[in-house]
């Protein structure tokens, strides 16, 4: 008769060509969402915890493409990984199925010291109710980019912003949106900057119908439509570069891009945080990675390990090290690793005031189907003309029966 483990082994091999190697009751399977080039990091990074630990750990990368899917044909068939690595969203809709270990009951206080190091703004991502599901890996940010020779200050408040864009326009020059360009995630910040939200904080009802989520998507219709932000994808880099785009809103990745695309403007750019809104929040989105514990592996106590090592501020400056030189361009989530993070230290400076006023997306099970909609909206507004609170009471509404339906 097949043992258990011969009977995950096969059944892996079938729903994915790959899986957990023979193995003994020490050995771990992570499965990371991003490159092989990063996944070669976290093994390398794992041989000093199998020192410390005895317990080996395998990291497999998969793409984004394939993760999600992948991850459900897993759960369906019982053949998860013992750790999984995943959107920051993933863990609440992976948790409410039974799949992941609730970090919260499982490991309070652990949890409670991890949740302490991390920036503020990703943890609204993984909790939902008294629920943790996963633990933030890394974090990427909203930042504004400028020519410093065009533009001698950044815009500081949305009134900046207008008047700086109106004189970029007679000079024959705009701003790029680039990370949310015609997307819920390019409206979000504005969205929080006015004081507005996508739910109420208990996470119960939706809030896309009042006059702050009106005024912000009026605003971010505006940019497109008075200011002449493109519709259409330019790339930062060369906007930069020409000068013909000498304001762009990106993630932090373009920092290294930048450096490595753009010689030729080395000196003339630098980065800056996100214009005040009305609610005086210069709020930016940031998303990001979490680990996860699946609640089929016989290993959740090692599991949980090396989710708090890979958490630890040494490795996690080793990660972001690698990933320099890699282009995984992410941030750590833990605080204290920022303190010898390779890095100018005024960029450092204003990363860090970013990532403490950033927000992710809504920890809320039926978000991510919510996001079509929600996008659609945006696009009908800005290329159609339609009314921007017409088209958000509709998904408000889809919202609230979001809820209703969650399990």
């Amino acid at each position: 008769m097949a043992t258990r483990w011969q009977a995950l082994i096969v059944g892996t091999l079938v729903l994915h060509g790959c899986g957990r190697p023979a193995r003994d009751q020490m050995d771990l399977t992570m499965w990371l969402v991003g490159s092989e080039a990063q996944a070669r990091t976290v093994n390398a990074l794992a041989e000093p915890f199998t020192k410390r630990t005895g317990v080996r750990v395998r990291c497999e990368a998969i793409s984004w493409g394939e993760a999600h899917s992948k991850y459900l044909t897993a759960v369906a068939g019982g053949v998860e990984p013992d750790i999984g690595m995943m959107g920051l969203t993933w863990g609440v809709e992976f948790g409410h199925l039974g799949a992941l270990v609730d970090l919260q009951q499982a490991f309070p206080d652990e949890l409670a010291a991890i949740r302490k190091a991390t920036f503020p703004g990703l943890w609204e991502s993984v909790e939902y109710g008294e629920h943790v599901y996963g633990v933030p890996f890394d974090l990427s940010l909203q930042v504004l980019y400028y020519r410093t020779d065009l533009i001698s200050k950044p815009p500081t408040t949305w009134e900046e912003l207008v008047d700086v864009l109106t004189r970029l326009r007679g000079e024959g020059r705009r701003m790029i949106i680039d990370w949310g360009n015609l997307s819920w995630i390019g409206y979000a910040p504005f969205l929080w900057q006015n004081g507005g939200d996508f739910y109420n904080p208990q996470k119960t009802q939706a809030t896309l119908q009042n006059s702050q989520t009106i005024k912000s998507l009026e605003f971010f219709r505006d940019l497109y439509l008075v200011h002449g932000v493109p519709k259409t994808s330019i790339p930062v880099e060369q906007g930069l570069r020409t000068g013909e785009f000498p304001l762009a809103i990106s993630g932090n990745w373009k920092t290294i891009s930048l450096t490595v695309g753009a010689p030729e403007i080395a000196g003339k750019w630098a980065i800056g945080p996100l214009p005040r809104g009305p609610a005086g929040k210069r709020t930016a989105f940031l998303g990001g990675r979490i680990m996860g514990i699946f609640a089929q592996s016989d290993h959740r106590a090692q599991a949980w390990q090396f989710v708090r090592y890979l958490y630890e501020p040494s490795v996690q400056h080793e990660l972001y090290q690698a990933g320099l030189e890699t282009q995984d361009a992410y941030l750590p989530p833990n605080m204290k690793s920022w303190e010898t993070l390779p890095m100018q230290p005024d960029m450092k400076a204003i990363l860090q005031e970013q990532a403490n006023d950033a927000k992710g997306p809504p920890a809320v099970p039926g978000w991510t189907e919510t996001t079509q909609l929600l996008e659609a909206a945006i696009q009908k507004v800005i290329l159609k003309g339609a009314t921007p609170a017409d088209e958000l009471a509709v998904v408000n509404q889809a919202m609230n029966a979001g809820l209703k339906e969650k399990p």
